[in-house]
């Protein structure tokens, strides 16, 4: 469990007993992006950078994939931007899809919807490709035959008239709370039996997940790119579980060269700063 004092720099983990009834959720930020995304500005799909940002997610990929073989994730959840979605294609890679693909599309893990980080300087905004065209682009792992259980609301859609925790641009910082308690829980409970999962999304919906499953903002600082965060409960054989645990927060110690003290590239919500 991590301390307060130990999230600066990423909380470095100790390998942790694994209990055979514990379940784990890895919350994850992709590495480096080929082009920088300036607010207001874009470019706000870009992918993942050909050389660094595959390294990055390689190392997030080597790191996940080799732990503790009761703490390895079955399923693997992205949004639907590039960088999170290649990401997620090498992470599952490095899984092995099975019998079948285990890279899933949820569009209630999309970037934070506010006009800052998707509408540019002509006053266009940016949504991303569809499940279908990224799986053009990646067609090893992701499993066509998923639906968003939290999809995104068309723009227009009346506020008084969407459910509490819908994807509805523009979003405020307890819209965007709200949304992703309700995508957590929502992967949570349709899965079948308490796989482990991973999910890797940006940092604004990672720090409101987080937020959610730790239940306070003790532990909620900046999160580094590549950072990753784990969580564990302890699941019964009748299928009792208990509250999650903290197992460590933004972690770096993965990344390669001047990305492994976790200080370049960390963003946090401005409820968190």
């Amino acid at each position: 469990m991590c301390t307060r004092s130990s999230f600066s720099n990423g909380c470095i983990p100790k390998r942790l007993s694994i209990d055979e009834g514990n379940q784990y959720i890895w919350l994850v930020r992709y590495g480096l992006t080929q082009y920088a995304l300036v607010e207001n500005v874009g470019p706000f799909d870009s992918d993942i950078d050909p050389t660094t940002g595959i390294t990055h997610a390689k190392a997030i990929a080597n790191y996940i994939s080799t732990s503790s073989e009761g703490s390895v994730p079955a399923l693997i959840y992205t949004d639907p931007f590039l960088r999170t979605t290649h990401t997620g294609n090498i992470i599952a890679k490095a899984l092995g899809t099975g019998n079948g693909k285990i890279h899933r599309i949820e569009e209630g893990l999309t970037e934070w919807q506010v006009p800052s980080l998707l509408v540019d300087e002509d006053s266009k905004k940016t949504n991303p490709r569809t499940p279908k065209q990224l799986q053009e682009l990646f067609p090893d792992t992701i499993d066509l035959s998923y639906n968003s259980i939290n999809p995104q609301l068309p723009d227009d859609t009346p506020r008084e008239k969407m459910a509490k925790g819908s994807v509805l641009f523009p979003e405020t910082e307890d819209d965007l709370f709200k949304r992703c308690a309700t995508t957590v829980t929502r992967i949570l409970d349709n899965l079948e039996n308490h796989e482990n999962i991973c999910i890797v999304s940006h940092a604004p919906c990672n720090q409101a997940m987080a937020l959610f499953l730790a239940g306070g903002a003790d532990c909620i600082e900046k999160w580094s790119l590549g950072g990753i965060t784990r969580f564990s409960r302890k699941v019964e054989k009748k299928g009792i579980v208990g509250g999650w645990n903290l197992d460590y927060y933004s972690m770096t110690n993965h990344m390669p060269g001047e990305y492994k003290d976790g200080v370049k590239g960390a963003w946090s919500l401005p409820s968190f700063k």
